[in-house]
């Protein structure tokens, strides 16, 4: 989640980071830099990183994905997800997520 924020933050070359698209057209409650989650017809590029992040990064709150800095973020995060089940429970689903349902 760190390198996506740093990603979508701009703090790389954008030269040398992967093209991550972002919704532009977002009707939903969620936070304003969704990933526009594209189908994928092979498992080269299913596994790959910029899908694996998609669902845990549209499931985090407004305030995480905004942060105005990288400490910021990895405070708010490790905060988000200290109250998630997910630190003792690996299999279980992220909360927000709703029908995303993400199992690591």
């Amino acid at each position: 989640m760190i390198e996506t924020y740093k990603i979508l933050a701009g703090l790389y070359d954008n030269l040398v980071t992967p093209n991550i698209p972002i919704l532009s057209e977002s009707r939903t409650r969620a936070n304003s830099l969704q990933i526009v989650n594209r189908r994928c017809h092979y498992d080269l590029r299913k596994y790959s990183f910029c899908n694996r992040i998609i669902n845990v990064w549209n499931s985090l709150p407004e305030d995480i994905v905004t942060a105005p800095s990288v400490n910021s973020f990895k405070n708010r995060l490790d905060k988000f997800l200290s109250t998630q089940e997910l630190k003792y429970n690996w299999q279980v689903e992220i909360t927000g997520t709703g029908s995303r349902s993400v199992v690591f």
